[in-house]
């Protein structure tokens, strides 16, 4: 399957290595104004056409599906016009920066009958489905805490969307991370959000927030830019606790009932962590699917409710 890629940032890059080891995708266009430019690129991959804008790319008859690895800011303008064109779209998450925004992607997909998904790769791989079976063990659940935090702050370039007030911060960059980690395990209505946010230069450096849910269980997620920090949940029951590093690329767990010896399981990952992603997205496309199963439009509308709700305060 052809895709074409939107943008050609760090994360296209790591999109590109990814795609290989799937089973019938390829990158087959690039739509970027440095790259068109760059003959060395070229001149290295002559199986891949290089478009100077992202209007000539989504042209292309030969293109079957996108990826868009743009800055968050203008996702939703290059979704909404892929989608128009019934190019399906996958998206770099957050998909957009508003439950408007939002809305307006799911009136276009519904209305073109195009598939749109937002690449949170998380829900994926192997070992998140095992886990969320892994929880029965538990019993009630009745706490998840979620981390993901780095420091990049000694490396502040002010050029980074990452410090553009709008689309920066550590919400923006990191938050889909615990948030959507949650809200995949705790099948529950969401009833009261309580959230703070340190900011610097009018960018929320770090932010943290606790969830609670109808069915009893609560939720703490954090994220930030600005600490160092373990990227680690912890699911916590009635019958004791998952602990789960690197949450987001999951590929092991370690469950500690009560009163019995600590279990850990592993789940290597099929090529790297962004693949099986892509592989689904590539097989939805090619059974002319329009809704992802495992991560749907409502569900990243609701990732983006609770961002939004965290950035209002």
């Amino acid at each position: 399957m052809n895709i074409g890629v939107i943008g050609y940032g760090n994360i296209a890059k790591r999109f590109a290595q990814s795609i290989k080891h799937t089973k019938n995708g390829k990158v087959s266009a690039i739509g970027s104004k440095s790259l068109a430019r760059d003959t060395a690129f070229q001149t290295r991959h002559p199986e891949i056409q290089v478009y100077e804008t992202y209007d000539a790319l989504l042209a292309d008859p030969t293109i079957e599906g996108i990826y868009i690895a743009l800055p968050h800011a203008f996702h939703k303008e290059w979704a909404l016009k892929a989608l128009s064109l019934n190019i399906p779209v996958l998206c770099e998450k957050p998909a957009v920066l508003t439950v408007a925004d939002m809305e307006e992607i799911i009136d276009a997909a519904t209305a073109h009958e195009t598939l749109f998904v937002e690449a949170f790769k998380t829900k994926y791989n192997t070992g998140f489905q095992q886990l969320k079976q892994a929880m029965n063990t538990l019993g009630q659940i009745n706490r998840i805490e979620a981390s993901f935090c780095s420091d990049v702050m000694p490396a502040r370039n002010n050029h980074s969307y990452l410090f553009q007030k709008g689309q920066g911060g550590a919400l923006n960059d990191v938050g889909s991370y615990p948030i959507g980690f949650v809200l995949a395990l705790i099948d529950a209505p969401l009833v009261k959000l309580d959230s703070q946010r340190t900011l610097v230069d009018d960018i929320d450096t770090y932010f943290s927030a606790t969830l609670t849910f109808d069915n009893g269980s609560e939720a703490f997620v954090e994220g930030g830019i600005d600490r160092e920090k373990d990227r680690v949940a912890r699911i916590i029951g009635e019958h004791g606790e998952i602990t789960i590093p690197f949450f987001y690329r999951l590929e092991k767990y370690t469950i500690h009932l009560n009163g019995k010896e600590a279990q850990q399981y592993e789940y290597p990952l099929v090529g790297d962590d962004m693949t099986l992603e892509i592989q689904q997205f590539i097989d939805l496309v090619q059974a002319h699917q329009t809704q992802c199963p495992v991560h749907n439009l409502t569900d990243t509308k609701q990732m983006i409710a609770v961002m939004e709700a965290i950035r209002i305060g």
